[in-house]
């Protein structure tokens, strides 16, 4: 314990809890607070799973991430390259919610729409530059425990982006809880002004820099071929899943106070618990025995969904499903950050991260766009048996090609 509260109270580490907390909110506003949201408001499931394209940003952040590594913002002089992006992508997300808020899902859908996708460009960017920031500032043995307390901060984002809304939706209003919602934008502001960035001459802007450079020196260091497969193959599974958690817990029978209190509330324990299992395991395992299990144990979850599914409104069984799932993808979310972060180099951390962390959002993003379809069409039981049997490509990459990605 004396340890963990060590990496929180590091300098270098503390600000990326208030980082973690701003990058995790704004994706989680558009995600499964809004999809509840659209759902009681009277939309079809159809159309609430097409919202899933807000998010098509965060897929597509690699096309503007060599430009974060290379472009200097004027005030980016005094806080450097990075640090200035991110300064400008906070206040976006702030602008973007807080239009938001104003609206009705079903008078103003298309509205509604853009004024997302706004979030998500800037939430997209935000998140970006801030695990780019961690790669620039934390040394090697440092990167395991920062993202430990980045993703530590993102669950308590998450917590407010969820059970806060779901709490001040069901006391006040939706539009009132996206107006307050806000505030969490602050806490990302005040933390970014505590890091400290190298100032870095500006770089000549060409092809040569900003794409082939990158891409070339991830090339020369990797398997890269089957290294890009892996990573659109390995969170298929879960974050298919995760995309229609939320409408799946409201067809299911549970009230918003009951996905508050479990999955939000609780389940955002189990998740930080699983966070600080990740740091502890990262540190004593490699990577490809820790990525095969936790892919294994993916798939169980979907399954134990399914059974949820069967099961109906069953408020112990979900509670069950909750820790399963929680505590693995917390576990999980540590893994894959430091996975992804270990690939990058510091001279194109931005450009690298951005692309690689892109090839886990793009066919997530497309597929997330025919999950309500999907799971309309199937039905719930059958759409999570589907989610699981998406992990097994990715388990096969990884038992038969054992060497196709080197950290």
């Amino acid at each position: 314990m004396s340890n963990f509260l060590k990496k929180f109270l590091n300098p270098k580490i503390l600000p990326f809890l208030g980082l973690g907390i701003a990058v995790q909110a704004p994706i989680n506003l558009i995600g499964g607070s809004l999809k509840l949201w659209t759902r009681e408001s009277g939309l079809n499931l159809a159309t609430v799973g097409v919202f899933a394209a807000v998010t098509m940003p965060y897929s597509l952040k690699f096309l503007w991430a060599p430009f974060i590594d290379r472009i200097n913002l004027p005030w980016a002089k005094t806080m450097g390259v990075k640090r200035a992006w991110c300064l400008l992508f906070q206040l976006g997300i702030l602008a973007g919610l807080w239009f938001i808020s104003f609206l009705n899902p079903l008078q103003d859908v298309w509205p509604l729409f853009f004024g997302c996708l706004l979030i998500a460009i800037c939430g997209a960017s935000q998140a970006l530059t801030v695990d780019a920031l961690k790669i620039d500032i934390l040394n090697d043995s440092e990167l395991t425990d920062g993202t430990t307390v980045k993703e530590f901060g993102g669950r308590v984002g998450y917590l407010g982006a969820t059970a806060g809304m779901l709490a001040m939706a069901h006391f006040l209003s939706w539009n009132t809880a996206y107006k307050i919602s806000s505030v969490m934008m602050i806490v990302g502001i005040i933390s970014l002004m505590f890091t400290k960035e190298p100032i870095s001459k500006p770089e000549p802007i060409n092809f040569n820099t900003t794409i082939k450079m990158p891409l070339m020196d991830l090339w020369n260091r990797q398997n890269f071929p089957l290294l890009c497969l892996f990573i659109v193959l390995y969170k298929l599974c879960n974050g298919m899943l995760g995309s229609m958690a939320w409408p799946f817990y409201h067809d299911n029978g549970f009230t918003d106070l009951d996905i508050m209190k479990v999955s939000s509330i609780f389940g955002t324990i189990m998740t930080a618990l699983g966070i600080c299992c990740g740091g502890f395991v990262l540190h004593r395992f490699k990577f490809k025995p820790l990525l095969f299990t936790l892919g294994c144990i993916e798939i169980l979850t979907s399954f134990a969904f399914a059974g949820l599914a069967l099961a109906g409104r069953s408020i112990p069984l979900f509670v069950l499903v909750i820790i399963f799932d929680n505590i693995v993808g917390g576990i999980g979310s540590a893994v894959w950050v430091v996975f992804i972060s270990r690939m990058c180099s510091r001279n194109f951390s931005a450009t690298q991260f951005g692309f690689l962390d892109a090839l886990t959002m793009i066919p997530l993003t497309l597929l997330g766009m025919l999950s309500g379809w999907l799971a309309q069409t199937l039905g719930w039981p059958a759409f999570f048996i589907l989610t699981g049997y998406l992990m097994i490509p990715a388990l096969c990459l990884i038992y038969f090609k054992k060497n196709f990605f080197r950290t």
